[in-house]
């Protein structure tokens, strides 16, 4: 049985090694014979707009009780031995869910900072690539989050960027396909609908097109009986 998201008081030496003390700590990691130990505190007001804190009591919790309300604060953390440890609770898993996301939100903007981030642009010198991904830390969240679900293709995060893009493009819906050839294909059949009445295409009609186009621009157009 795991032991993530159990609440430990937890032993550890002072670094003058003078003495021990005990404090509070959630278990949020577990390697051989040590625990990882997330820091929690009762100092709520100080930490409480720390974007990387959340905030329980005991209706978080499925076992064991907290004297007072605390906050736990995700990045800091430290390993030690299991035998340092007092498992004296448990949190509720959905309450354990959310503290290890936000978690990896905080690994996922600490990664994207040391891998991903763009250099400062030089006049000049810098490239300016005519296509290419533009993305940043919250595609790579919201990948890292998709993939915790294990839900891998069209799923919460689609259905929040249809909703989002139909509302700032003035439309009653959106619907995001997996590429750019898809969407002409789409495009062009919906030009080509009864519901336009005499405005739609019909087979036979000329489509103007540029004289070297790409393939899936002009595919649909031959694909639904028109004429490039």
């Amino acid at each position: 049985m795991s032991d993530i998201g159990a609440l430990a008081l937890v032993k550890y030496e002072y670094t003058d090694k003078s003495g021990w003390k005990v404090r509070p700590g959630l278990i949020t990691s577990e390697y051989l014979n040590d625990y990882q130990v997330t820091f929690i505190t009762k100092e709520v007001d100080k930490y409480k707009d720390e974007n990387t804190s959340i905030i329980i009591d005991n209706n978080d919790l499925a076992a064991g009780r907290l004297k007072r309300k605390s906050i736990v604060r995700t990045h800091k953390t430290f390993w030690i031995e299991k035998r340092q440890c007092k498992r004296v609770g448990t949190l509720k898993t959905e309450v354990t869910d959310k503290i290890l996301r936000l978690n990896e939100k905080y690994f996922v903007h600490t990664y994207y900072e040391f891998a991903h981030k763009q250099s400062p642009f030089i006049p000049g010198k810098s490239p300016i690539n005519y296509a290419g991904r533009v993305y940043d830390e919250k595609e790579i969240q919201a990948a890292v989050e998709a993939s915790l679900d294990f839900w891998l293709t069209e799923g919460r995060f689609t259905r929040q960027f249809q909703t989002e893009l139909a509302a700032i493009i003035g439309v009653e819906h959106a619907l995001m396909v997996n590429s750019g050839s898809s969407a002409n294909l789409l495009a062009v059949s919906a030009l080509t609908s009864h519901l336009l009445g005499d405005r739609r295409l019909k087979p036979g009609d000329e489509v103007i097109t540029v004289a070297a186009g790409f393939p899936t621009t002009l595919n649909p157009i031959i694909q639904n009986g028109l004429v490039p």
